[in-house]
């Protein structure tokens, strides 16, 4: 059987922003970046096979304990662009299973099983709604909109496809006979809840659609509003789990698929690339939350240094080859996220991140702090899509 080709899973990290100052007017909405959702075929010359065997379960305790994992975060956040690099069809594998609907004669070995069965979570990760961040936008809105007393004149809720596409996703992962505790246990668990989830929101949806709030005044709204929040919290607690094992596991398979390529190849300098790249991200985190402080600016400049040394490599060996002009912004892309950062780290350097050094009222509207974060994350976004381009990268 041919190796089957696995997709470039994009997910988000959140970067905790509460050591920065940022105080928004009151009126100010919640900021939230758009998910990058491409998702590409990955082959490598290099047989890369074996995701690792992590078996730490991951069992929620309180939602607010574990949306620090959640995909994304107010005011600024970087995403991490992960590569699994496998699907081996190695003859001498030690076990095949056969998926569930199959023909009989028709096997995959245990080690192609993970890699479906990863991709079909990397799947979920990507489309699904992120009930962490859709759960943290109606706490801040709704509480004033259902207030006693007051008049309800518009009245939303999210769409049954966020539930049903979480569901047919995790169902079909779980369906792959291949062991992945760090994904299944909070999987189920996340099942189990959206179950629960379901009704409330079927309900609530009609209400809204129907505008049934400008018949009872809000009245079913306000009854309903609670166990909403509350199935919301139930899985976003689960979820925050599940996109925390896809992290971990992503951060090894990145890491093998780069220390098993060829040395000096492109595709060494590719993987290269996204994990120095991922690595840069993390320590930005620490970056913009420090406000910039020169302990946690020299380890970030640091890995923008590798990662502009693997963009360099890269660079130079698809250029021994006829490539595609997209390749030309590709290489902006990329070199543009790093540029991003080594600018953020000039700017905290020379005073622009010290509130002192800046007028309150000009602190407060042009926060070159918030700036600098949102910078970095639009210039990752970009980077992101580029390593999604097959033409090129």
């Amino acid at each position: 059987m041919p190796a089957l080709k696995t997709v470039a899973s994009v997910v988000q990290q959140t970067i905790p922003m509460a050591n920065i100052d940022i105080r928004p007017p009151a009126s100010t909405p919640l900021v939230y970046f758009v998910v990058q959702q491409a998702l590409v075929n990955v082959t490598s010359s290099t047989s890369t096979c074996g995701p690792a065997q992590t078996t730490e379960r991951h069992c929620p305790h309180s939602w607010k304990e574990n949306k620090v994992h959640s995909r994304s975060t107010l005011a600024a956040l970087l995403i991490s662009i992960s590569l699994l690099i496998g699907g081996c069809d190695k003859s001498d594998a030690p076990q095949s299973v056969t998926q569930p609907g199959s023909p009989p004669q028709q096997k995959i070995s245990a080690e192609q099983a993970e890699v479906e069965k990863y991709n079909v979570y990397v799947k979920a990760a990507n489309y699904g709604a992120d009930f962490g961040e859709l759960l943290e936008k109606r706490l801040n809105e709704y509480p004033k909109k259902l207030a006693a007393g007051k008049k309800l004149t518009d009245y939303y809720i999210f769409s049954t496809y966020d539930i049903s596409t979480w569901q047919k996703n995790l169902k079909e992962a779980l369906a792959i006979e291949s062991p992945m505790p760090e994904l299944d246990e909070p999987a189920k668990g996340m099942l189990e809840t959206l179950a629960k989830l379901a009704p409330v929101q079927a309900e609530l949806e009609n209400y809204a659609q129907s505008k049934g709030f400008l018949a009872d005044d809000g009245k079913k709204a306000r009854e309903m509003e609670p166990a909403l929040q509350a199935a919301m919290k139930d899985v976003a607690i689960y979820q925050a789990a599940f996109f925390d094992g896809i992290n971990k596991r992503d951060d090894i398979n990145t890491k093998n698929a780069f220390e098993s390529a060829e040395k000096d190849s492109q595709a060494y300098y590719r993987a290269g690339i996204v994990v120095y790249a991922k690595e840069s991200a993390r320590l930005a985190s620490e970056f913009f939350q420090n406000a910039g402080s020169e302990e946690t600016a020299k380890p970030f400049e640091a890995s923008l240094s590798k990662t502009a040394q693997m963009i360099e490599g890269w660079d130079k060996k698809t250029r021994e080859q006829t490539r595609s002009p997209g390749c030309t912004v590709v290489l902006s892309d990329l070199n543009g996220f790093v540029g991003k950062g080594r600018q953020a780290i000039s700017d905290a350097r020379s005073g622009q991140y010290k509130r002192e050094n800046n007028s309150e009222l000009g602190w407060r509207s042009f926060n070159p702090v918030e700036k600098g974060a949102k910078d970095v994350q639009r210039a990752f976004g970009s980077l992101i899509n580029s390593m999604n381009r097959d033409e090129c990268i």
